[in-house]
C-alpha cells in the first residue's frame, strides 16, 4: 500500500485581506414610517418571510430603498447589522455603488412622558410579550423614551446597525407627536407622513 508523504512548506507572505469598502459616510437620518410608500422607487421589504438568498439578490439588483424589519429571524441590533453587511456584499456583486440603495430599518417607537413613564411603558411591552410564547423578544426591539431623546436613540441605532435610515413606526398615541420628533432631530429627522 502506497503511503503519502507531506512535503514541507515554503512559507509565502500572505496577501493582505481585501478590506470592506466603507458604508456611506453620511449621516443616518431618522423618519417617521408612512403608511404610504414614493411611487417613484423601487422598494424591497425584507422581513421574516423575504430572508432568502433570491431576494437579497433582487433587491440589491434592483432596489432603490430596502426596508427592514425586526422579527425572529432579525431580533437584535447585531442581526440586523450582519443582515446588511450582506446586502452591501450582493449590491457590490451586482456592480452597483452601495450609496445607490437607500437601507431602511423599521421600528416600533413608543413616545413616553419622561424616563419613569418610559421605564413603565417598557415593563408593560415585556409583560404582555411574556404571555403572547413568541419566538424572539420585541421589547428589546422597540425604542420607548422620551421625545426629546428618541431621535437621539435612533441615530444611535441606525449607526449600530449600519443603515442610512431609521424609520419610526410610532404606536398608539404616540403618533401625535410625529411633528415634534421632526423638530427635536434637527436636520438629520424628516417626517415622511
Amino acid at each position: 500500500m502506497a503511503q503519502h508523504l507531506l512535503a514541507p512548506l515554503r512559507a509565502t507572505p500572505a496577501a493582505p485581506a481585501a478590506a470592506r469598502p466603507a458604508a456611506p459616510t453620511a449621516a443616518p437620518t431618522v423618519e417617521v414610517a408612512a403608511s404610504s410608500r414614493r411611487d417613484d422607487a423601487t422598494e424591497f421589504l425584507l422581513d421574516a418571510d423575504a430572508l432568502d438568498p433570491t431576494t437579497l439578490a433582487l433587491a440589491a439588483a434592483r432596489a432603490d430603498v430596502v426596508r427592514i424589519v425586526h422579527s425572529a429571524a432579525l431580533p437584535t441590533a447585531a442581526a440586523v447589522r450582519a443582515l446588511v453587511e450582506v446586502l452591501e456584499d450582493e449590491v457590490r456583486a451586482v456592480g452597483r455603488d452601495r450609496a445607490d440603495v437607500r437601507v431602511v430599518l423599521e421600528v416600533e417607537a413608543v413616545v413616553a412622558d419622561d424616563d419613569a413613564d418610559a421605564a413603565r411603558r417598557r415593563a408593560a411591552v415585556a409583560y404582555a410579550e411574556a404571555f403572547a410564547a413568541l419566538t424572539w423578544s420585541p421589547s428589546t426591539t422597540w425604542l420607548i423614551a422620551p421625545a426629546g431623546r428618541l431621535t437621539a436613540d435612533a441615530t444611535a441605532l441606525a449607526a449600530r446597525t449600519g443603515v442610512d435610515t431609521v424609520a419610526l413606526a410610532l404606536v398608539g398615541r404616540s403618533r401625535r407627536h410625529a411633528a415634534t420628533l421632526a423638530v427635536a432631530g434637527g436636520e438629520h429627522a424628516t417626517v415622511a407622513l
